[in-house]
């Protein structure tokens, strides 16, 4: 797959998110605090893990090795 960011090719492979529910955050703002969950999104990676996950996610990703780009769909 290229990357979408510099157009090179990216080496495919798995993203692995710890923690329970395998979950991210997502936001428009920078200064969100630690604790704050104020703004945030919850992502549920689960529904995308390549396995059940208990306390991790793991996702079919590409990462590019010139541009340092991470990508991955976060639903399927």
């Amino acid at each position: 797959m290229k990357c979408p960011a510099c157009g090179n090719e990216m080496e495919r492979g798995y993203l692995y998110v710890r923690g329970l529910g395998g979950s991210l955050s997502w936001g428009t703002r920078k200064d969100t605090r630690f604790f704050s969950r104020r703004g945030l999104q919850q992502i549920d990676l689960s529904k995308t893990s390549v396995v059940s996950p208990a306390a991790q996610a793991v996702l079919e990703a590409g990462k590019c090795a010139a541009c340092g780009t991470v990508y991955f769909k976060a639903f399927p």
